[in-house]
């Protein structure tokens, strides 16, 4: 069981205790619940790089904020915010 925490619009997912394999999902899983605007602060003990190249990845650089809170060497804490949606571009129109 995750400890998976909500204060208005404020998350914290402490991975810790969960098993390795399972902490990747349970990472995602947490980021992608969140509405825009809204921030989650990961508890881990690595560095949690993989989490930034995978957001990066899959929605963009712009999507999200990043932020190290604390950088081991035991306990690592990020601050992630998923950004507002973006619009789409509208495409110009052919003459």
């Amino acid at each position: 069981m995750s400890d998976f925490s909500e204060t208005s619009a404020e998350h914290q997912l402490d991975v810790r205790p969960i098993e390795p394999k399972h902490r990747f999902e349970q990472i995602m899983d947490a980021y992608h619940s969140l509405s825009p605007g809204d921030t989650l602060e990961l508890v881990v003990d690595h560095d949690p790089k993989c989490m930034y190249y995978t957001l990066e990845a899959e929605h963009g650089s712009e999507t999200f904020s990043f932020e190290y809170l604390e950088e081991g060497p035991k306990v690592w804490r990020v601050h992630v915010e998923k950004e507002e949606a973006l619009e789409p571009v509208a495409a110009s129109a052919k003459e």
